[in-house]
């Protein structure tokens, strides 16, 4: 994952405020279950990855394997029986194919529901690790006195993963200067063909495995209980700003999804419907 030299450095927002931001996007993504409201959310979350320097294509090229989970939740959805619909309109079936499986409107809603949701964490987690350094993440982690065993165990993941995948790149250019296409022929000679891309990768995983725990060794990891940090984790202005938009935000937000809650004060049920299924 390469990170943006602009908002890394100490210019960048703390990594605890990134953290408020993405649990107030993922509360807002569990709260509302209208489509409307989680494509609003959606294009927010992209606004923000083109704002730090993110394309398109990174953003959305992840999710290209997720297709076929995509189809598979849209049509379960789809094909929804009609109950625990908020609006009359959505209970009524567009057409059945047997009795019990009837598509609806509230089933195809909620399965775009269901898809703005793995939308939005995808994309938010990418533009977290695009813009912030593995340094923080460490910082964090020892801030949270975490064992450092499951700290080093994250951030590996969060740096290696980046860099198996460039190898798998790599490996498929290789197989395919050598004649070798993985996109033709039977299901089986596809099948065939990823393992010539398998069998290197796992052998550079295992190679890179054993370098880090040579240099782990070398550097006497372990001997010591508490984590050696180079910098300190440091609130700014626009944190403070961050942190008391995001816990703002949240009160609204529960309001109006349980209206219930300030009955006696206003009557906000008519608002809470607009934002149900």
């Amino acid at each position: 994952m390469v990170e943006n030299p602009s908002l890394t450095g100490s210019g960048g927002l703390d990594i605890r405020s990134k953290c408020a931001l993405f649990i107030q996007f993922m509360v807002w993504t569990v709260l509302y279950d209208h489509p409307a409201c989680h494509g609003v959310i959606s294009c927010m979350i992209v606004g923000g990855g083109l704002y730090v320097g993110l394309s398109m294509k990174q953003m959305f090229f992840r999710l290209i394997p997720l297709v076929p989970l995509f189809v598979m939740i849209m049509l379960f959805t789809g094909f929804n029986s009609g109950t625990g619909f908020v609006h009359l309109e959505n209970k009524v079936a567009l057409f059945t194919l047997w009795p019990g499986a009837s598509l609806t409107r509230g089933g195809l809603m909620l399965g775009a529901t269901f898809l703005f949701r793995l939308l939005n964490m995808v994309v938010l987690t990418q533009i977290i690790l695009f813009t912030t350094p593995l340094d923080q993440f460490i910082n964090l982690f020892v801030k949270l006195k975490l064992p450092p065993a499951l700290s080093f165990l994250i951030t590996t993941a969060i740096r290696f993963v980046p860099a198996l995948d460039k190898k798998r790149n790599l490996i498929i250019a290789a197989q395919r200067a050598r004649g070798i296409d993985m996109d033709e022929g039977s299901l089986f000679e596809k099948f065939k063909a990823r393992v010539a891309i398998m069998i290197p990768l796992m052998v550079n995983a295992i190679v890179i495995s054993d370098q880090l725990s040579m240099a782990l060794m070398n550097r006497g990891f372990g001997y010591r209980k508490n984590w050696t940090v180079m910098t300190r984790l440091q609130f700014r202005m626009p944190d403070y700003f961050v942190l008391c938009l995001s816990l703002g935000s949240l009160v609204p937000a529960f309001v109006i999804r349980y209206p219930g809650l300030i009955e006696k004060y206003l009557d906000i049920e008519h608002v809470s419907v607009l934002f149900r299924i």
